[in-house]
């Protein structure tokens, strides 16, 4: 029997065409289709709190360190909708959201509208990977949903990083019994079973060893990935590693646990696998899951928004090529103490000295088309007078404002239709629409490609600071 099933890309904004597809339900567009085996098709509306409000087993995954979460972020945010107009046909609409979760029996798959690939550079360069030939994986098979895709992509990228400096250890007692001691006599031993002396001598020292909880984890989740067909050639050598050091105990929740909480996690050095477990118990959990629940009770959910990853993945570029500036999200407060006061926040300030660039990323469909009798086209009339908002700020307080604008994915792009030289009439600042070119990426593109659109982009945000 089919599964009841909705599979579709982010942002994607469209009516159904096709109502006889393969019988059985509504295809819309290259890639997307709707189909249900038994149950009547429904109208759906869910956003981030349905999401969350559904299942304790349904995970959101946030690429914002701890604390640093933007506080315009809202439950409210949309999913998915599938809504039916008046004459019968369905409309589909998704949000900023990819990954896979079931909602009443309907299994719902959200992917990147780009090609993997893209999302693949987006996750290297948020985990601060930037060499253009670093691909952890292969080619996605059929049989592994986005959700998984995202997980086991970034335990493997992050589990690659953090060995570098080897698997966390610990100081242990190890007793010994030797020809040579090492450490210290451990008299009451020596008395017990060394007397009269046969050549051996009881001692204890104190040796570094690698936290067997740690291992059995790392290896079980890698165990999992390889069953999924996700390839993990490039680690090959970590996971010969951890099973010949692993034990033969069960993995439950109690092991998971203990390894997170170790005391060498605490080490400077092995920061990075706290990051490395909580995937690691993503991966194992999830499919505990689905090994106890059939295809129709499962209720495991994950999803990544996409555009905070966008924001991330700009943020850490221009981190990279412009050190000697300061470059992040900057909360500005305003009217404090009164009851309207509020924080705007610029997704991207990039500071040094006193000139200031300041922008906004918006992982929204570009194609460059201007303004109609709805509105503004492709630029949202919101974005467009909040980044104007957050320029005047700046320029108010006396900085030098070079540039501002707005930044996507583009899926078109033509620079002299989209830099102005003057802002407001200001010919001291420049406002831009600008971002990623990928309106050449095609099934032949590679790392190195969508290396040198970033190299066109950071040449662009160059030529904004003269």
């Amino acid at each position: 029997m089919t599964k009841s099933m909705i599979k579709t890309v982010d942002n994607f904004n469209s009516a159904y065409v096709d109502q006889q597809q393969r019988g059985k339900g509504i295809a819309f567009g290259k890639n997307n289709y709707f189909f249900e085996s038994t149950k009547k098709r429904k109208e759906l509306f869910i956003t981030l709190k349905d999401y969350r409000n559904k299942s304790d087993n349904n995970q959101f995954f946030s690429f914002f360190r701890k604390g640093a979460e933007k506080e315009d972020y809202s439950d409210n945010d949309l999913i998915i909708s599938l809504k039916k107009d008046i004459n019968g046909d369905y409309h589909a609409q998704t949000g900023n959201y990819i990954g896979q979760f079931v909602w009443d029996g309907l299994t719902i798959e959200i992917g990147s509208r780009f090609q993997d690939l893209f999302l693949k550079r987006m996750l290297n360069v948020a985990n601060n990977v930037y060499f253009d030939d670093v691909d952890v994986a292969g080619a996605k098979s059929k049989e592994l949903d986005i959700s998984k895709f995202i997980i086991y992509y970034l335990f493997v990228q992050n589990l690659e990083k953090a060995f570098l400096l080897g698997i966390p250890k610990i100081y242990k007692s190890v007793n010994r019994h030797d020809m040579r001691p090492k450490g210290k006599i451990d008299i009451h031993r020596f008395i017990k079973n060394d007397i009269p002396f046969k050549g051996k001598v009881s001692s204890q020292s104190r040796d570094q060893q690698e936290i067997q909880e740690i291992i059995d984890t790392l290896y079980k989740a890698l165990k999992i990935i390889e069953s999924h067909e996700f390839s993990i050639k490039n680690i090959m050598h970590i996971k010969t590693h951890l099973k010949q050091h692993k034990s033969t105990r069960y993995v439950s929740k109690g092991t998971i646990s203990k390894a997170m909480r170790s005391k060498a996690l605490q080490n400077p050095i092995y920061a990075q696998y706290k990051k490395v477990l909580e995937y690691a118990k993503m991966v194992i959990e999830g499919d505990n899951l689905e090994t106890r629940q059939d295809g129709s009770k499962k209720t495991y959910g994950f999803l990544i928004n996409v555009a905070e990853l966008f924001e991330v993945y700009i943020i850490k570029l221009l981190q990279k090529e412009f050190s000697d500036w300061y470059v992040d999200s900057h909360k500005i407060p305003l009217y404090e103490g009164l009851f309207y006061s509020r924080k705007i926040i610029p997704d991207i300030v990039m500071m040094k000295n006193k000139s200031v660039l300041v922008f906004d990323t918006k992982y929204k469909k570009m194609t460059m088309q201007g303004k109609d009798q709805y509105g503004l086209g492709d630029v949202d009339r919101n974005d467009f007078f909040q980044i104007n908002t957050y320029m005047s700020y700046y320029q108010n307080q006396g900085y030098d404002l070079k540039a501002g604008g707005l930044l996507y994915p583009m899926d078109k792009f033509d620079k002299t239709k989209s830099h102005s030289d003057h802002w407001l009439g200001n010919s001291q600042t420049k406002f831009v629409v600008d971002g990623i070119d990928l309106s050449s990426i095609h099934d032949n593109t590679s790392l190195s490609d969508i290396a040198q659109y970033e190299k066109k982009f950071i040449a662009n945000v160059k030529s904004m600071m003269r």
